[in-house]
């Protein structure tokens, strides 16, 4: 239709043409001619159209898995490490030759247990002559009570007596103290951590003798962040787990009132029953503090995807369309990792996630209902491939 019009005009334009003369002709047959080519291809642009409008594009076929939630207990994971609930470094208070090593590194330790012993000798010739001292100084001082009261002593005199016999009782007492403290001896049940004297040194105030650690109850300590923080309790329950395998169970003794700068995140320490002193402190542990229970439903981490702005979800099919659902990260276990956000029930893309993205319509090949509602899902890897 629209090229016999075309036709028509460039017909009588012809004619026309053969009345002008040739330079205005030839401006206006090329002119005639771009007009003509327009109208041409805008006719094959709308006949292409018409053709890719009746072309049916496939769809991608998608395998579903209908998967039900469980109720699971929410976590908080963290690595710690474990401590002494006390320890204590053993120092000289007097000085003196180590005459006896009572206990060897690595021995357990009772409360007021003997550790080593000085020689004390000296101390008690000291302290014999101390007593003697006193003795005479008591007399001394009846003496001056008894001229004072017949009125042959003065007061500044009986004041003397009185001080000579003050000083004397201090150096009994303070000798027989010496003599107690050079018994260095056990202020807790304990292990002998380290010890660093031997029979023959001599010990000046305030030299090491020995480390002891307490180890009942064993401390896990961790640090939280400051989210996390506010979901813990004072004795709430806590479980860790060793690199040996052993599982300590134990209560939370401990939360940080002031975050660690740099890092604001906040100390706390789990305490452990170990009256067999069976797991040594300094070893690295996993920590678990449960929180809330909430639905979940455990996948592969290989069904998981990302969306456009990178939110970690799930695509599932709803009405044979993809939907993309963020999801929240519950826990982890060694079978997959527990999602909710859900709800109840899902259906969830297991295969072909990676090609379809959110709103697509897609085909749609579901697995047998009857397989495990936590199923195994583990096909293709996170994807991120812009689809989402």
């Amino acid at each position: 239709m629209q090229l016999n019009f075309h036709g028509q005009v460039m017909s009588f334009t012809i004619n026309k043409l053969r009345q002008q003369p040739a330079w205005i002709a030839l401006i206006i047959f090329i002119a005639l001619c771009s007009w003509v080519a327009s109208g041409m291809l805008k006719t094959q642009n709308e006949d292409d159209s018409v053709k890719r409008k009746n072309i049916k594009i496939p769809l991608v076929k998608v395998t579903v898995e209908n998967v039900s939630a469980d109720e699971v207990t929410r976590e908080i994971n963290l690595y710690g490490r474990t401590e002494p609930d006390r320890i204590a470094t053993l120092r000289s208070e007097v000085k003196g030759l180590v005459k006896e090593v009572h206990v060897q590194e690595g021995e357990r330790v009772s409360r007021g247990q003997k550790i080593i012993s000085l020689e004390k000798s000296d101390f008690v010739s000291r302290l014999q002559s101390a007593k003697a001292t006193l003795k005479q100084r008591e007399i001394e001082l009846q003496g001056a009570q008894a001229l004072k009261e017949q009125g042959y002593q003065s007061k500044t005199a009986l004041a003397q007596a009185t001080a000579n016999l003050e000083m004397a009782q201090a150096d009994t007492v303070s000798l027989e103290l010496a003599i107690f403290k050079s018994q260095i001896i056990a202020p807790f049940d304990g292990i002998i951590n380290q010890r660093f004297v031997e029979v023959g040194d001599f010990l000046k105030e305030g030299d090491n003798i020995a480390i002891l650690v307490d180890l009942d109850p064993l401390v896990i300590a961790a640090n939280v962040t400051e989210i996390n923080v506010q979901a813990l309790k004072m004795h709430q329950h806590a479980s860790g787990r060793v690199v040996s395998g052993d599982t300590l169970q134990g209560k939370i003794r401990y939360i940080s009132s002031i975050s660690e700068l740099g890092t604001n995140t906040f100390k706390i320490e789990v305490e452990v029953p170990n009256p067999d002193y069976a797991h040594m402190a300094g070893m690295s542990t996993e920590l678990a503090l449960p929180l809330e229970t909430t639905w979940a439903i455990r996948i592969s981490p290989a069904v998981m995807a990302l969306d456009e702005q990178g939110n970690l979800g799930v695509k599932t099919v709803v009405d044979n369309h993809v939907k993309f659902v963020p999801i929240d990260i519950v826990k982890s276990d060694s079978q997959g990792v527990w999602l909710s956000g859900m709800g109840k029930q899902a259906d969830i893309i297991t295969l072909g996630h990676g090609f379809v993205r959110d709103g697509d319509k897609v085909d749609v090949v579901r697995v047998d209902e009857s397989k495990n509602t936590t199923s195994n899902l583990s096909i293709n890897g996170i994807s991120s491939q812009g689809k989402q």
